[in-house]
């Protein structure tokens, strides 16, 4: 029995072009940095992780805290991961690698039309008024995590970003509400996108191809998923797919950041001096049983999602220029424990994603120290 959720609660999506599909990995976003401060000390039971080749020590947080590169404090650079229901990959990426499991939906595909993306027929109006029927967050208020914060317990989840010394912790209360924070830090823009319907949480750039953009929630579903529009075109786009789906963008690949999706206190003992959204909700989760139960993916789904994991589990997957990837937590926690880091190629990218089962947070980091390829060991 599939779960009746109140259409103006809902979150949106739609569609995406024959054969178009992101064509990068946010490859600006993944070059080795510094980090500002001093990096967080996991503990014996905490997840960390050695260079073979220096000997040093990394935490969850990519962050050397102990040996040679401890020193000049680098941060391996992080490569945009999204983390969503596992039934939203299958969907929304046909064809895509599973780790030690395949191909996801071999042999389907998503097809579509010159000018709408995917099949009109299957783009569905799930919200009264259209355009910003569900209202974006666009000048949000920030509180210190120093400040008394009763309205958050460490099992809250959050979407994290942390970069040139920003560290800010997104709420998923507030995401389910809204579903787009647009923000500033100094002279960036960005958005903060969530889907409450796919789980899937997506950072991005507030400057796509050159022309300054904020998003807002478009009114439509597609395949479950949530659709942003840009408020300087009026273009839609896939979340999920990272696409333009129809409008002047059309095919165009979204640039994406690095986001994190984890639990309030996991994030604030990586990032001791993040800042926190100000605004909340009252109440509890607004869709239900909808996160356990595997029966209702709410809107039907072409392709039908692939029966490799439960469609409410979660995996991390990356989007390539030549592949996609999809990291399934279940299959990380049985095969590697549930501290677990994994070493893949996406292209001709080395990548490590780092697991820790116990708080659902999972990492991708490129490999490439000043430019060379390095491997890493528990």
């Amino acid at each position: 029995m599939r779960l009746v959720v109140p259409l103006f609660m809902l979150g949106c999506a739609v569609s995406r072009p024959v054969g178009l599909g992101p064509s990068h990995t946010g490859i600006a976003d993944v070059e080795n940095t510094t980090y500002q401060g001093e990096a967080y000390l996991p503990s014996e039971d905490d997840l960390s992780f050695v260079d073979v080749e220096t000997g040093s020590r990394f935490n969850l947080a990519g962050q050397a805290f102990e040996g040679e590169l401890a020193d000049d404090k680098l941060q391996l650079g992080r490569v945009p991961g999204v983390t969503a229901f596992w039934f939203a990959w299958s969907t929304h990426h046909p064809g895509a690698r599973v780790w030690q499991n395949g191909v996801n939906n071999e042999g389907e595909s998503i097809s579509g039309t010159a000018d709408c993306g995917v099949p009109c027929s299957e783009i569905v109006s799930a919200c009264f008024g259209g355009r910003n029927c569900i209202p974006s967050i666009d000048s949000p208020d920030w509180r210190s995590a120093d400040d008394s914060l009763d309205y958050l317990v460490d099992d809250d989840r959050v979407l994290g970003i942390a970069r040139d010394g920003l560290a800010r912790a997104y709420p998923l209360d507030a995401l389910w509400r809204h579903e787009i924070v647009n923000d500033t830090w100094g002279e960036w823009e960005f958005s903060v996108t969530y889907c409450p319907l796919t789980g899937s949480g997506v950072l991005v750039d507030g400057e796509q191809e050159g022309t300054a953009m904020r998003f807002g929630v478009s009114g439509n579903l597609y395949n479950s998923n949530l659709v942003l529009f840009d408020r300087s075109t009026d273009s839609l786009y896939g979340q999920m797919r990272q696409v333009g789906f129809s409008g002047e963008r059309l095919g165009s690949s979204l640039q994406t950041g690095a986001l994190i999706d984890t639990t309030w206190g996991q994030w604030r003992t990586m990032y001791p001096s993040t800042e926190v959204l100000g605004e909340r909700h009252a109440g509890s989760y607004p869709y239900g049983d909808y996160r356990e139960d595997d029966t209702n993916i709410f809107a039907d789904n072409n392709p039908d999602p692939d029966p490799k994991y439960p469609n409410k589990s979660y995996a991390i997957g990356v989007i390539g220029s030549t592949e996609t990837v999809i990291y399934a937590f279940d299959e990380m926690e049985s095969r590697v424990g549930e501290l677990a880091i994994v070493e893949d190629m996406l292209g001709d990218l080395p990548i490590l994603v780092a697991f820790d089962a116990r708080t659902q947070t999972a990492v991708i980091y490129s490999r490439r120290i000043d430019g060379v390829e390095h491997s890493f060991t528990q």
